[in-house]
C-alpha cells in the first residue's frame, strides 16, 4: 500500500484559537486529514486570545507548537501588537529564522501556507528556502495591497511589500478566495507570470457541524420575522444600513414595528455600539461560539450579510461566514457591492445583493423578504468535500511532481 503524502500545513492561527482565520484552517485540516498526513506548524497558545476548546483537530494530526511570546494582559498584548505593527508583521517573530535542529522536526511532501497573517508565509519561504520542498501559499485577503491597511506605515508598507513579493516569487503554486483578489497579484506583479501558478478556491461550510432544522409551520402576517448578523463590527463595517433600512421600512409600515427583530452576535466596537444604542428598532445583542452560531443561524429567518463598502464598487473578499451562512440554508440579505465574488456567489444561489450606500433598495429589500419568504437551499458546490477537493489535487499534483524529480 503506497503510503499517504505528507502535507506540513504552516499558520499562525490554529485551533483552539477563535478567529475566522482558525476556524478555515480547522475545517480545512479535518478533510485534508482524511487523505494525507498532516503536520501542522502552529503558534503557543496563552489565556490572550479566544479559544475555543470544543474545535478539535482530529487525533491522526501532528501539531508543532512554535513558542511565541505572549502578554497575558490582553490590553497591553493589544498595544505592542499596534507597537510592532508599525514596522513589521504583527506576528514577525512567529517567522524567525528557523534552526537545523528545528527543521528535523519537521515533515512534507509539500508545504501548504494560509495567511492572515503573512507571518505564516514568511516562516514558509524560510522553510522552503531550507528544505527545497514544493510549496503552495493560499491568502484569504490581500497582503500589501489590502485595501484596508492604507493607513500602515512606511516603514510597515516597505515590509509587506518585500516579503509579499520574495512569497509571489518562490511559492510553486498560489491559492486565492476572489478572482477579484488573483487579478491585484496580476497587476501587481507582472514578471512572475502569477496567473499560470495560481488557483481561485473560495472559502467552505462544513455540512455535518449544522443541526438539521425541525419542521416548521407556514408563516403567518404577524410572525416576527428576525434578521441576524453573525461577527464583530469594527473599522468600516457597520449595522447602520441595515438599522437605517429597517427604520424606514417601520415608518412605511407602522403597523409592522415590532414585527421585525435585528440580531447581532459578535462583538461592536464602542462608535457603533452608541449608533445601535440610539435606535428605536428591536436589537438583540448576544455572542455564541462558533458551533453554537452555525445552529442558531439555520433558526435565523434572514440572514444578514453586511461587507465594508469599497471605493471602488467592487469589493475583492469573501467573507468566511458567508460560506457559514450558505451552509445554513437560510436566505440571504447581502448589503454588499454589486460587483465583486460575493455579490456572485449570493445571486447565483437565489440570494438578495444590496450596495450598502442604498438604504431604500435594502429597505425594499426587508420588505420582500418579510413577505415572500423564499426557500432556498445549501448548495454542494461550496461544501467542504468540494472545495477542499480542488486544494488536495493542487497539493497532490505539487508533491507527485517533487517526488518524481527527487527519484
Amino acid at each position: 500500500m503506497t503510503e499517504r503524502m505528507k502535507v506540513l500545513v504552516v499558520s499562525y492561527h490554529a485551533p483552539p484559537v477563535l478567529n475566522a482565520e482558525s476556524i478555515l484552517v480547522w475545517k480545512t485540516i479535518r478533510a485534508l486529514s482524511r487523505d494525507f498526513q498532516v503536520q501542522l506548524l502552529t503558534s503557543s497558545v496563552d489565556g490572550s486570545r479566544r479559544l475555543d476548546d470544543d474545535m478539535a483537530l482530529p487525533t491522526q494530526v501532528e501539531v508543532i507548537r512554535r513558542n511565541v511570546f505572549h502578554l497575558r494582559n490582553p490590553f497591553l498584548a493589544k498595544v505592542v501588537s499596534r507597537g510592532m505593527g508599525l514596522a513589521v508583521d504583527e506576528a514577525f517573530l512567529f517567522a524567525r529564522k528557523t534552526r537545523k535542529t528545528f527543521l528535523d522536526k519537521l515533515s512534507g511532501d509539500v508545504i501548504y501556507s494560509r495567511s492572515h497573517p503573512g507571518a505564516s508565509h514568511i516562516l514558509a519561504y524560510r522553510i522552503k528556502r531550507q528544505t527545497g520542498k514544493p510549496w503552495i501559499a493560499q491568502f484569504s485577503d490581500p497582503w500589501s495591497a489590502n485595501p484596508y491597511h492604507e493607513g500602515h506605515t512606511h516603514f510597515r508598507k516597505r515590509f509587506d511589500r518585500r516579503w509579499e513579493r520574495r512569497v509571489i516569487e518562490h511559492a510553486d503554486s498560489l491559492v486565492f478566495p476572489t478572482k477579484e483578489i488573483l487579478a491585484m497579484y496580476v497587476d501587481a506583479y507582472p514578471h512572475v507570470c502569477v496567473a499560470e501558478k495560481a488557483f481561485v478556491i473560495p472559502h467552505h461550510y462544513t455540512p455535518e457541524l449544522y443541526r438539521p432544522r425541525a419542521a416548521t409551520t407556514a408563516p403567518t402576517d404577524t410572525d416576527v420575522v428576525t434578521f441576524g448578523y453573525f461577527g464583530d463590527f469594527y473599522g468600516a463595517r457597520s449595522p447602520k444600513p441595515l438599522i437605517d433600512a429597517v427604520c424606514e421600512v417601520q415608518r412605511k409600515r407602522p403597523e409592522w414595528t415590532g414585527r421585525i427583530r435585528i440580531r447581532l452576535v459578535g462583538s461592536l466596537a464602542p462608535k457603533y455600539q452608541a449608533e445601535v444604542d440610539r435606535r428605536e428598532v428591536r436589537i438583540d445583542q448576544s455572542k455564541a461560539s462558533y458551533f453554537d452560531s452555525l445552529i442558531e443561524m439555520s433558526e435565523t429567518d434572514v440572514l444578514v450579510l453586511i461587507d465594508a463598502p469599497s471605493k471602488s464598487g467592487v469589493n475583492p473578499f469573501l467573507a468566511s461566514k458567508l460560506m457559514d451562512y450558505l451552509g445554513a440554508g437560510r436566505p440571504i440579505l447581502g448589503i454588499t457591492d454589486s460587483l465583486g465574488t460575493a455579490a456572485e456567489i449570493l445571486r447565483g444561489c437565489g440570494h438578495t445583493v444590496v450596495s450598502p450606500y442604498e438604504t431604500s433598495r435594502i429597505a425594499s429589500a426587508v420588505e420582500k423578504l418579510i413577505l415572500e419568504r423564499p426557500v432556498v437551499s445549501a448548495p454542494a458546490a461550496y461544501a467542504t468535500e468540494s472545495v477542499v477537493g480542488e486544494l488536495a489535487r493542487v497539493l497532490r499534483n505539487r508533491g507527485e511532481s517533487s517526488r518524481l524529480n527527487e527519484s
